[in-house]
């Protein structure tokens, strides 16, 4: 038993610890990994341009991380973004991924908790420094209870940070039956050690969301909750006009061009998860610059048209993927200041769209 709150390094991976820590016998039976098909691309986006962003190209050649569970005695979470800490007090750093590298985790710069929390049975960890974002909620947080649920494990209590915070946290644990007094916040004064610390691997963090991933989330939240498809919502365009950033600078034009082949402009942020599964159900085409919104594509049928615009200073391949996982048609366009072969990562950059590459996506989307 360590007497200090703080880690004193940490383990890149979890099966690192188990496989440090723990005799063969007992690695077998507290680390399960969950095999799954690996991903089949089906063709490549489609785009005006002449070659393919090389983002796409990367995207194609890669694969999800690791699917697995993990027993920890006497683990404990920490922090404000609710870091797993093993019982020989160190980070477990692919279950407790910050924007930054591990060495830079906040559990090693943070003030120290002042309080400890003793949480007996089966506590599974569902925190994500990122949960306060709908995709990495949904794919780091809410796929995770799939996991769960196929291990077998019975879980007496859950772990989250920011749950409830906004309201699509409420409704999807509510959906999922995770009832409030099931639930532990995590808090950044508190350390919370449980008798039997459940944690699962993050599905989505790596930017290829598995297809199990997204058949679960489509099951949960749409499928059995029987959500209808409205009539005269066949073609969305999706704004962004209410975010922080990342917004179409000239978006009337736009929404000016698109109201000519009958789209109906969208915004996300007021409505539930259970209204924007309708929507998204409902559409046969949808047009929107990239942002978390677009993680409703899980809710589209197979053989919706997806056109996703980009800012040339931030490309990212994340719905393509989830798109080819569930049997969208998708295409995208690049911001007008976009140079071939150039890749950025200014993740807040506006956009400025070219309405002619607009218009030529969508003449080829919607022949036929």
């Amino acid at each position: 038993m360590h007497n200090s709150l703080r880690p004193s390094g940490y383990y890149e991976t979890t099966q690192e610890w188990a496989r440090k820590t723990l005799d063969d016998a007992t690695f077998s039976k507290r680390y399960v990994p969950f095999p799954y098909a690996p991903t089949v691309f089906r063709s490549p986006p489609k785009s005006v341009e002449s070659k393919l962003h090389p983002v796409f190209e990367w995207c194609m050649n890669t694969k999800p991380g690791p699917q697995f569970i993990a027993a920890i005695p006497m683990g404990r979470v920490a922090g404000r973004s609710g870091g797993v800490i093993s019982p020989d007090n160190k980070l477990l750093w692919d279950v407790s991924i910050e924007s930054e590298g591990p060495e830079k985790h906040s559990v090693f710069t943070d003030p120290l908790p002042g309080q400890k929390m003793y949480v007996p049975g089966n506590v599974a960890v569902l925190t994500s420094y990122a949960s306060h974002n709908y995709y990495h909620w949904l794919y780091d947080v809410i796929a995770r209870i799939y996991l769960l649920r196929r291990s077998g494990i019975p879980i007496h209590k859950y772990i989250l940070n920011g749950a409830g915070e906004q309201p699509f946290q409420s409704e999807t644990l509510a959906a999922l039956g995770i009832a409030p007094k099931q639930r532990i916040v995590c808090r950044p004064n508190v350390s919370i050690q449980a008798e039997n610390l459940i944690v699962s691997s993050m599905p989505g963090f790596s930017g290829h969301p598995p297809k199990w991933a997204c058949h679960f989330i489509k099951s949960a939240l749409q499928t059995m909750r029987r959500v209808p498809t409205l009539p005269g919502f066949e073609r969305l365009y999706i704004s962004r006009a209410h975010a922080r950033y990342r917004k179409v600078k000239n978006e009337p034009q736009l929404i000016g061009l698109l109201a000519k082949y009958g789209f109906r402009m969208i915004q996300l942020e007021r409505l539930s998860v259970y209204d924007q599964a309708k929507l998204f159900s409902s559409a046969q085409v949808i047009v929107s610059p990239h942002g978390a919104g677009l993680a409703n594509l899980t809710f589209c049928r197979p053989g919706t048209k997806v056109l996703e615009i980009y800012s040339p200073k931030y490309v990212n391949p994340l719905y393509y993927v989830l798109s080819n996982q569930m049997e969208l048609d998708y295409s995208y366009v690049i911001g007008q200041g976009y140079v071939p072969g150039e890749h950025a990562h200014m993740i807040m950059d506006d956009i400025t769209v070219d309405l002619s590459h607009v218009q030529q996506m969508l003449a080829n989307m919607l022949r036929g």
